[in-house]
């Protein structure tokens, strides 16, 4: 696997499609810190919501690389479609810890903060990036992995579900029935209303990180589902 995943990571470098997304990201954080004294957690709820978009536009590029008949020779040399998927994964693990360490630290090495962190802080800080990142995956992992993929439409999709995810409190707000559609959206409020400087942990910070949890477990599993319905 670890050869696989050493393999996937190369040949996604060497593709050149991951300097788009890093270079737009790495931009990001540079306008985001432009100026001094800025809030802690607000700031990183703006670097986590650019690693959400940023890590599944990584991921459709990463698990659309290889053509068909290599991706059965791929199958075929490990032994199972399930273990491809997860090498893909890991790949994209590996890919989202230096975006995510860059949006944690930059602000601190260069003192942009008006204010010091905490324990509490780096902990929240790290858990949203980490989710938005995982967020991403699967959202690219729906939009270029599965029979969605073989919509011409898939990146126009893929933005959409990202859109309809960020905007669905304001959505929300102007229509009160949409809550009942919108649930199915990654649910990326649910962390980032925590991302402000009145944090407190408290019975909603935790009903939230479970939610935001199950979720992810059970999107995880229903994308490898429709991995494997697809490659059948």
């Amino acid at each position: 696997m670890s050869a696989f995943v050493r393999y996937e990571l190369l040949n996604f470098i060497r593709s050149l499609k991951f300097i788009p997304p890093v270079v737009l990201y790495l931009a990001w954080i540079f306008i985001l810190y432009a100026y001094k004294n800025v809030p802690i957690l607000s700031s990183y709820g703006v670097s986590s919501i650019a690693i959400y978009l940023v890590m599944t536009w990584i991921a459709m590029g990463m698990l659309s690389i290889e053509e068909e008949s290599e991706k059965h020779i791929l199958f075929s040399h490990l032994g199972s479609k399930w273990r491809y998927l997860r090498g893909k994964w890991y790949a994209l693990l590996l890919m989202m810890v230096p975006l995510m360490l860059f949006a944690v630290f930059f602000p601190i090495f260069t003192g942009s903060f008006k204010a010091g962190m905490t324990i509490e802080y780096y902990l929240l800080t790290f858990f949203c990036h980490t989710v938005f990142a995982i967020l991403g995956a699967l959202v690219g992992t729906l939009f270029s992995a599965t029979r969605l993929a073989d919509n011409k439409y898939a990146w126009l999709s893929a933005v959409f579900v990202l859109v309809c995810s960020l905007a669905s409190k304001s959505l929300i707000e102007t229509a009160v029935f949409l809550k009942w559609i919108l649930w199915i959206f990654p649910p990326v409020f649910n962390v980032i209303d925590h991302m402000d400087n009145d944090f407190n942990v408290n019975n909603g910070l935790w009903f939230d990180l479970i939610f935001v949890i199950a979720y992810i477990v059970l999107a995880a599993t229903i994308a490898v589902w429709l991995f494997l319905k697809k490659e059948r």
